[in-house]
């Protein structure tokens, strides 16, 4: 069973209005922060709560009582001094999971020494992204869990046809891992060795991103 957790969001432009809306459509208790009152009344009915704040002002967040929430995500575009401002405000408040929206690499280290635990950058991942897709067209999706460590759904072509598992990770077989194959609606799990691929398969591996690369040029 989900847990139910007790989030503040503060900034309810497109990232943070997303985020407000659906997390309270998963069930969470959201309290949805932001300076302008269009926005506030625009997520009114999408969140549990919804307040006209502005967080540049000091101990502004007084009264709200932000310490009892588990998790708090800034995502203020565009001002970093009131992404700061916020940052500094909630971890003071108690909170110790606070999310922060980065637009560079500079306020990236500047939130993580305010002590953001976790830097939210959606530009940068969204370009990581088309890189990568552009890069590999075969790259359906991938998912970034660490540094180095990547999940990655590609589509086998007409060249992988009749192909075992075993060669087609050749050369990676020790460093990748085939996840899961998606077959015409079907999912096989942790497939085997000699299970044969098929033109369309949409193959799941996981494994360092200089192994799926070097994998990758071989498809």
């Amino acid at each position: 069973m989900m847990h139910k957790q007790q989030i503040v969001v503060v900034g309810l432009g497109v990232l943070g209005g997303t985020i407000a809306a659906e997390l309270t459509r998963l069930g969470h208790d959201v309290l949805g922060i932001d300076k302008d009152e269009e926005k506030v009344n625009e997520q009114a009915e999408s969140v549990t709560h919804a307040v006209i704040l502005d967080v540049t002002r000091e101990d502004c967040l007084e009264g709200l009582n932000v310490g009892q929430y588990d998790v708090a995500v800034v995502a203020i575009g565009g001002d970093l001094e009131a992404t700061i401002l916020a940052t500094l405000q909630l971890r003071e408040a108690g909170i110790e999971n606070v999310w922060a929206k980065a637009s560079t690499r500079h306020e990236h280290r500047i939130l993580k020494k305010l002590g953001a635990t976790r830097i939210i950058a959606p530009e940068f991942d969204m370009g990581l992204r088309v890189a990568q897709e552009l890069n590999h067209p075969m790259v359906q999706d991938f998912i970034r869990l660490g540094d180095e460590q990547f999940i990655v759904e590609v589509k086998a072509t007409e060249g992988l046809e009749g192909q075992q598992v075993c060669k087609l990770l050749g050369d990676c077989q020790d460093d990748v891992t085939v996840l899961v194959i998606k077959r015409d609606g079907n999912t096989q799990l942790a497939p085997d060795n000699t299970t044969e691929i098929r033109k369309d398969d949409i193959i799941v591996l996981y494994g360092e991103i200089d192994k799926l690369r070097q994998l990758a040029e071989q498809l």
